[in-house]
């Protein structure tokens, strides 16, 4: 029988066949794990800022046949467009307006209420009729000029979309008023978040 030579000096004793600071560390499913929260890590941290130059972003997008530099640009977000990794590169880049967060303000309307924020280009109302009459509704008036009455009968639910042809961020006044006898509406008012 062959004699095993084994040193067992300090740290580097073995434990079940394995040097004592290697034990737990070598399976498969805690490798898969690593490698799943270190490519989440990464994707997180290639965003781009919140504020890049101009307000876009740029993607790369690949064709089918396209070398290895191309395809490891793909998924990627760049705050300046990017160069091509090569001359005569194919691949597509693509110009992207930034997203901003969205931000909802919910109000329950018996009367009169306004709001105010900066927000991007376009706004979104929903309403929710609680109680009324036929003919409730609720007015809604923007500082863009935007005047409109919209329906909005007890169970049931209606929505208008405000919009301003300028650059953002757009400062927005929203002023809405219950139309009709006893009218109450639920109301959610949707729009980008440019109040930095």
């Amino acid at each position: 029988m062959a004699k095993r030579n084994v040193q067992h000096i300090g740290d580097d004793q073995l434990a079940y066949g394995m040097p004592k600071h290697m034990v737990g560390v070598s399976t498969q499913e805690s490798l898969v794990k690593f490698k799943r929260a270190e490519a989440g890590y990464e994707s997180k941290n290639e965003k781009p800022p919140k504020d890049p130059k101009d307000n876009y972003y740029w993607t790369v997008h690949p064709k089918p046949k396209a070398c290895e530099k191309c395809k490891a640009l793909e998924g990627r977000e760049f705050i300046e467009k990017p160069e091509r990794p090569h001359p005569n590169c194919k691949c597509e880049i693509k110009k992207h307006p930034l997203r901003r967060p969205k931000r909802y303000i919910n109000g329950y309307l018996l009367g009169h209420a306004w709001h105010l924020f900066t927000g991007g280009k376009q706004v979104d109302i929903s309403f929710d009729g609680v109680s009324g009459g036929l003919l409730s509704g609720v007015h809604v008036q923007s500082n863009h000029g935007h005047s409109e009455q919209v329906a909005c009968m007890p169970h049931s639910s209606n929505a208008t979309t405000l919009t301003v042809d300028q650059t953002s961020p757009v400062p927005w006044r929203i002023s809405l008023i219950a139309v009709g006898n006893n009218t109450a509406v639920n109301y959610t008012i949707i729009y980008e978040d440019w109040d930095d």
